[in-house]
């Protein structure tokens, strides 16, 4: 796969983790929660290819203008306002390649705008979560 992939909001790292144990090249994942980034460390502790940078990814996707994934997933706390607003700063930013692939696990209530920037490509139901599958339209 040799993909580059970007799990944001990433708690222990499951999605990251699976994209490696794909053939990922390589994920970067980001976590603000001091407590859980001691045990994202150690989830990700000797995988070849992990990254893990600390902080808020609303703050955290500048940071990372100067790159690009072809997978980026994430998986924001219900409730907040994020799906939308990691969307929105992940194409402002331009970190999508641009045969890329966003998912992003959201509550039935708070389903991204797949208007404008982004086209839904796929969306999975499992009880009360959703994950959409989202491309950036160029």
């Amino acid at each position: 796969m040799g993909a580059r992939a970007l799990d944001l909001f990433a708690g222990a790292g499951a999605l990251g983790i699976e994209a490696l144990s794909r053939g990922a090249a390589g994920c970067l994942f980001v976590e603000r929660s001091p407590a859980v980034l001691r045990f994202l460390r150690r989830n990700t502790a000797g995988l070849a290819g992990a990254e893990v940078m600390a902080g808020d990814v609303r703050r955290v996707l500048a940071g990372l203008a100067d790159r690009e994934f072809d997978l980026i997933l994430a998986d924001p706390p219900y409730g907040r306002g994020l799906v939308q607003t990691t969307l929105d700063r992940v194409a402002k930013h331009g970190l999508l390649a641009e045969d890329g692939i966003m998912a992003v696990e959201h509550s039935r209530d708070e389903r991204p705008a797949v208007t404008g920037d982004w086209s839904l490509i796929r969306e999975g139901r499992y009880g009360e979560s959703r994950v959409s599958f989202l491309k950036e339209q160029r």
